[in-house]
């Protein structure tokens, strides 16, 4: 005959394991941080390098997301200042970042934390894609900016809302 033992679980072994997901859903309140974060830094960068290498204007690129709403009359001129302009290009861009980083988020939940930002900097490379070669048969004046350095910074930006992401997760004593 076959005898099986199963020793009981315990509160000291359910302890022990990694907190899991209440229902199996990522933190959005992380999510969003991460994203906020990474989307500040990304964009930084972005105006870092579009003034310092390619002598852009630094409303240019606002005036770009903007555009998405507003149309192409948004463009030009592209070196004003528009108060209007740079808060649509503002909000759309960290909506953006957090809808992104939601995405993010559902996608590396259940990723090991020491892949979390491999995971994270293939996604924003993923994304640049989809941005840069998808949406830009729509938008296309973002072809202009289907450079390497662009592509990096989408990956910075998914690297770091993976990473972000497990730092801002609450502790498992808050929950």
């Amino acid at each position: 005959m076959l005898e099986v033992n199963v020793a009981p679980r315990t509160v000291a072994a359910r302890a022990a394991r990694p907190a899991r997901r209440a229902l199996g859903f990522p933190s959005a309140s992380a999510a969003i941080a991460a994203g906020l974060v990474a989307g500040a830094v990304a964009l930084l960068l972005l105006e870092f390098l579009a003034i310092s290498i390619y002598d852009e204007s630094p409303w240019k690129i606002f005036r770009m997301m903007a555009a998405m709403v507003r149309g192409r009359e948004a463009l030009d001129p592209s070196d004003e200042f528009d108060a209007g302009l740079v808060a649509i290009g503002l909000a759309l861009h960290f909506a953006f970042a957090m809808l992104y980083s939601l995405a993010l988020a559902c996608l590396i939940a259940d990723v090991p934390r020491a892949y979390a930002g491999l995971a994270g900097a293939l996604f924003g490379i993923a994304l640049y894609y989809a941005n840069f070669y998808g949406f830009a048969t729509l938008f296309p004046w973002f072809t202009s900016h289907r450079t390497v350095d662009t592509l990096l910074v989408h990956a910075v930006f998914g690297a770091l809302v993976a990473r972000g992401y497990w730092q801002f997760l609450p502790s498992p004593a808050a929950r």
